[in-house]
C-alpha cells in the first residue's frame, strides 16, 4: 500500500505516465484520492499529511479494468469512469490466443491447443454451474501463459499443470487440521 501511493506521488510530482492495472480491485480510499486529482482540482491530496500536491504538466494516469462479472470487481460509478477515455476490447479470438501463447511460452502447437480445450471447457462449465462462478472457475489469459510455460516433457505433465494453477487459487491461508 506504501510502495503504490508513493510511486503514485512520484509521478504526479515528476510528471510519469503510471498505468493503475485492475482498477476496479482498488479500496475506496484510493479511489477516493484519484477522484479529486482527476476532477477540476487536479491534486492529489494525502490525508494524513494534509498536504495537497498540485500534478506536473506531463503527468498522464491510464487505468484498466476487466468486467465486473469477474470475481471481486465492483462497479466504478459513472462520474468517475467519466474521467477517463474509455476504450472497450473484446474477448481474444481463440486463434489471436493460440498465437499469443505460442509465442509467449514457446510450447508444441498440439500442447497449446489442449490448453486452449482446457479452457474452453472450463468457460462452459462456469456457464452451467454456480461452484465455477467465482475466481476458482476463472482461467484468465495469464494463467494460460503460465500453464504453457511450466516445465513439462509429455500431455499428463501438462494435464498436471493446469490442475496446479487451479487449484493455487484454492487455497486459503489457514489449514484446518481434525
Amino acid at each position: 500500500k506504501l510502495i503504490i501511493k508513493g510511486l503514485l506521488v512520484e509521478a504526479v510530482r515528476k510528471g510519469y505516465w503510471i498505468i493503475l492495472d485492475e482498477l476496479n480491485l482498488a479500496r475506496s480510499e484510493i479511489l477516493e484520492s484519484l477522484n479529486r486529482l482527476l476532477d477540476e482540482n487536479k491534486e492529489l491530496f494525502l490525508a494524513e499529511q494534509q498536504i495537497h500536491i498540485k500534478p506536473h504538466e506531463n503527468f498522464k494516469l491510464f487505468a484498466t479494468q476487466n468486467p465486473i462479472h469477474y470475481s471481486g470487481r465492483k462497479e466504478l460509478s459513472k462520474a468517475f469512469k467519466n474521467r477517463f477515455i474509455q476504450i472497450y476490447f473484446d474477448e481474444i479470438s481463440e486463434e489471436d490466443l493460440e498465437k499469443i501463447i505460442l509465442r509467449k511460452a514457446k510450447i508444441a502447437p498440439s500442447y497449446c491447443k489442449k490448453v486452449l480445450k482446457v479452457m474452453k471447457a472450463l468457460q462452459l462449465r462456469r456457464q452451467s454451474n454456480n461452484f465455477f462462478m467465482g475466481k476458482e472457475g476463472a482461467i484468465t489469459v495469464r494463467d494460460l501463459i503460465k500453464w504453457a510455460k511450466r516445465p513439462h516433457t509429455s500431455s499428463d505433465e501438462l494435464a498436471m499443470e493446469g490442475y496446479f494453477i487451479l487449484a493455487e487459487r484454492l487455497r486459503t491461508s489457514r489449514i484446518n487440521c481434525v
